[in-house]
C-alpha cells in the first residue's frame, strides 16, 4: 500500500509539475500567432522567388551579341530557344559541361523580331517563353502595392497624432467626436472667487436661479434663455464667470474653444457640434461653454472663399442645435468673445443668445477686490497698500494684476525674500508695461542729457497742462525698446471731452519741444509720440466731430464686414482733413513750445534732477515746479498762428 500511494502522488506531481509548463492562454500575445504566420509565409515567397533561379547559378553562363546567337542558329548549335525577361537564352553542351548562351532581346516580344523567326523557322527551332523571374515580379508587386501602403500607414499616424496619441481603431474614425472637457466633479469655482465684476455677476445669478429652479419661472410664463454671451476684452474673467454659474447650480460643465470645431475635412465641425450638444442632454442639467466662439460664428458672407464652406456648416449646426432645445433640458450655453462685432446675426437673435453680458475691465475698487482676491498666498510688507497698486494700474484686468503680483514676488525670490515690497510691485508694473529695466547699459552723457530733457519736457507739460493727468514717475534708465518713460496716474473717465485731447497731444508734444528748445537739435525718440498725436488729431478731426471747421460729422472710412472698404469721402475732402489734422498738431507743437520757453527754470531744474537720481516721484516734480508756473490753461483759440500756419490755411482757402 505504501509503495502504490508513493506512486500515485509521484504521478499526481508530475502531471501538476507538466501542468505548470504549459504557457497560458490568457498570457499569450493576440498577435504571436499572425506574427509566425507571417514569417513562414515569407520564407515560402522567398523559397519560391529563389527557386527559379537556383538551377541557373549552377552553370555556366555567357552573353554573346546578338549576331552571334543568331550564327549559333544557323550553324544547328542552338536547337531549342527560351524568352525570359528582356533576354534570349539557350543551353548549348560543351566539353560536356552545360553553358547558357544568352542575348538582349532587339523588340519587347520575341514574335516581333521577324529576322530571329526567319532563323528560327529555317532551323525548325524551339521556341519557348517563361514567366518572368522571381525578383522581377517582386519588385513588380511591391511598387504595385506601396502607394497604397504609404497613404494607408500615414492615414493611420495622422489619426493617431490627432487622437493624442491613443490607439485603438475608433480612433482613425473619430474627427467628428467632440473634444469637450467635461468636469466630472462639478467646478468648485464660486461667485465669491470672482471679483471685480459685480454687474456681471448679479446678471448670471438669474442664470443659476433658471438651472437650480426652473419651475419658477415656467409657472411664470417665463422662457428660460437658451444662451448667454459674455463680452469682454481678454482676461477680464469670462472663463471664471462660466465655471462659477456651473459651480453655482451644481451643473455639468463642458468646454470647448471655438476653433476646436473644426478640422482640414469638411463637415467635421457640425458632427462635433451635434456630438456636443447629445453629451450635454445625457448629463444634464448642463452649460456648455463655448470660449472664442466668434472663430466660428462669423458672418456668413455671399463672397466667401472655398475655405469658408466648412465654418458656414459649422455655425448652421449650432443654429439647428440651439432652436432644438427643449424647455425641460435644462441647459445653457455660455460664449465668450471680444469680437461680437463680427458673429453672424442669427446668432444673436432672441432664442439663441438671449443675453449679452459685458464684462467690462474693473475700475479702482474692482482692482482693490481682484488684488484682494489673488493676495492671498502672499505675504507684504507694512508699506505696501493695495489701494496704492490699484491707483496706478488703470486699465489692468485680472489677469494682468495676477500677472503684476506674480510678478512681484518672483521679484522677491530672486532676493531670498518671502516678503514683497512697493518696490517690488512698483518693478513688476514698469516691467510688465514697458519691459526689463536695462540698469546695466552704459550712456553716453549726451545721450543722457539729451534723455533727460526729453522726459523732463513730458514731466512738466504733464503737470502745467489743464486735462493732463499727474505725473506718478519719471526714469531715465532705459527699458525695453524705450529710452525712458514719464508714467502718468490716469484718471478714469467715461467720457472724453475735446480739453482731454488737446491736453495728451500737448503732453505728447512735450518730448520734442524740449529737445528743440534746449539742445539745438532733434532725435527719433520721439517717434512713437508723434504717431500717437497724429493719431488723436485724427479721431478729433474725423470721428468725433470737435473740429470746428467740418463741425459734427464723422468723416472716416466705412467697412461693409466683407473685407470691402468703402470710402465716404471725395478725395478733396481727404485733402482738407490732411490740412485740418496738419494745422491742429502744428497750432499744439508751438503752444507746447511757448510754455516750456515761459518755464525754463522748472524744465532745467527737473532734467538736472533726473541726471542726479535717473528716477524721480511725481512728488519730487510737483515740488519743484510749485507754487507757481505760466501758461498752464487749455484755451480754445490755443496760440496765434505762425507764419507757416498762415501758409497752410492759404493752402486751404
Amino acid at each position: 500500500m505504501d509503495d502504490k500511494e508513493k506512486q500515485e502522488r509521484i504521478r499526481k506531481r508530475l502531471e501538476e509539475l507538466s501542468k505548470s509548463n504549459k504557457p497560458s492562454g490568457d498570457k499569450r500575445s493576440p498577435f504571436g500567432s499572425f506574427r509566425i504566420f507571417m514569417m513562414i509565409l515569407s520564407l515560402v515567397f522567398v523559397f519560391y522567388v529563389l527557386s527559379g533561379n537556383m538551377n541557373s547559378y549552377l552553370q555556366e553562363k555567357k552573353s554573346v551579341s546578338y549576331t552571334e546567337f543568331i550564327s549559333k542558329i544557323n550553324s544547328g548549335q542552338i536547337t531549342e530557344i527560351k524568352e525570359k525577361d528582356d533576354r534570349i537564352t539557350a543551353i548549348i553542351l560543351e566539353n560536356n559541361k552545360k553553358v547558357e548562351y544568352s542575348t538582349r532581346k532587339l523588340t519587347e516580344r520575341i514574335g516581333d523580331d521577324q529576322n530571329l523567326m526567319k532563323v528560327v523557322a529555317a532551323k525548325n527551332t524551339k521556341v519557348e517563353a517563361l514567366e518572368p523571374s522571381g525578383s522581377t515580379l517582386f519588385w513588380m508587386i511591391v511598387f504595385q502595392f506601396l502607394p497604397i501602403i504609404l497613404l494607408v500607414g500615414a492615414f493611420i499616424f495622422i489619426s493617431r497624432k490627432m487622437s493624442g496619441g491613443q490607439g485603438g481603431a475608433g480612433q482613425i474614425f473619430s474627427f467628428g467626436k467632440s473634444r469637450t472637457d467635461k468636469v466630472e466633479n462639478k467646478p468648485n469655482v464660486r461667485f465669491e472667487d470672482v471679483a471685480g465684476v459685480d454687474e456681471a455677476k448679479e446678471e448670471l445669478k438669474e442664470v443659476v436661479e433658471f438651472l437650480k429652479n426652473s419651475d419658477k419661472f415656467t409657472k411664470a410664463g417665463a422662457r428660460i434663455p437658451k444662451g448667454v454671451l459674455l463680452l469682454g476684452r481678454p482676461g477680464t474673467g469670462k472663463t471664471l464667470l462660466a465655471k462659477a454659474v456651473a459651480g453655482e447650480s451644481g451643473a455639468s460643465f463642458f468646454s470647448i474653444a471655438g476653433s476646436e470645431f473644426d478640422e482640414m475635412f469638411v463637415g467635421v465641425g457640425a458632427s462635433r457640434v451635434r456630438d456636443l450638444f447629445e453629451k450635454a442632454k445625457k448629463n444634464k442639467p448642463s452649460i456648455i461653454f463655448i470660449d472664442e466662439i466668434d472663430s466660428v460664428g462669423r458672418k456668413r458672407s455671399s463672397g466667401k472663399t472655398g475655405g469658408e464652406g466648412g465654418s458656414d456648416q459649422t455655425l448652421n449646426q449650432l443654429l439647428v442645435e440651439m432652436d432644438g432645445f427643449e424647455e425641460e433640458d435644462n441647459i445653457i450655453v455660455i460664449a465668450a468673445t471680444n469680437r461680437d462685432d463680427v458673429l453672424d446675426p442669427a446668432l444673436l437673435r432672441p432664442g439663441r443668445f438671449d443675453r449679452r453680458v459685458t464684462v467690462d475691465a474693473p475700475d479702482m475698487n474692482g482692482r482693490v477686490e481682484i488684488l484682494k482676491v489673488h493676495a492671498k498666498n502672499k505675504r507684504f510688507a507694512d508699506d505696501v497698500k493695495l489701494e496704492d497698486i490699484a491707483k496706478i494700474t488703470p486699465g489692468f484686468v485680472g489677469a494682468d494684476l495676477e500677472n503684476l503680483l506674480n510678478e512681484s514676488a518672483i521679484l522677491a525670490a530672486r532676493e531670498s525674500r518671502e516678503i514683497i515690497t512697493m518696490k517690488d510691485l512698483d518693478e513688476a508694473v514698469d516691467k510688465i508695461g514697458m519691459g526689463l529695466g536695462q540698469k546695466s547699459r552704459i550712456i553716453k552723457p549726451e545721450e543722457k542729457k539729451l534723455l533727460a530733457y526729453h522726459e523732463a519736457g513730458h514731466a512738466l507739460m504733464t503737470e502745467i497742462t489743464e486735462g493732463a493727468d499727474p505725473v506718478h514717475k519719471v526714469t531715465i534708465i532705459p527699458r525695453g525698446s524705450a529710452g525712458g518713460f514719464m508714467m502718468p496716474l490716469p484718471e478714469e473717465k467715461l467720457v472724453t471731452g475735446s480739453k482731454d485731447i488737446i491736453a495728451e497731444i500737448r503732453v505728447l508734444f512735450g518730448g520734442r519741444a524740449s529737445e528743440e528748445l534746449v539742445l539745438d537739435d532733434i532725435s527719433t525718440g520721439a517717434y512713437s509720440d508723434i504717431k500717437r498725436a497724429t493719431q488723436l488729431a485724427k479721431v478729433y478731426v474725423t470721428k468725433v466731430g470737435m473740429n470746428s471747421e467740418f463741425g459734427p460729422v464723422n468723416l472716416e472710412a466705412s467697412d461693409d464686414m466683407n473685407y470691402n472698404w468703402i470710402p465716404n469721402i471725395s478725395d478733396e475732402t481727404s485733402r482738407e482733413i490732411d490740412l485740418e489734422v496738419r494745422k491742429m498738431l502744428k497750432v499744439e507743437y508751438d503752444n507746447t513750445l511757448n510754455v516750456l520757453r515761459n518755464n525754463r527754470d522748472k524744465l532745467d531744474a527737473i532734467a538736472n534732477l533726473l541726471l542726479e537720481k535717473e528716477t524721480v516721484t511725481g512728488a519730487e516734480v510737483r515740488e519743484l515746479i510749485n507754487p507757481m508756473v505760466e501758461g498752464t490753461h487749455v484755451e480754445e483759440n490755443h496760440v496765434e498762428e505762425s507764419e507757416e500756419m498762415k501758409e497752410i490755411n492759404d493752402l486751404q482757402n
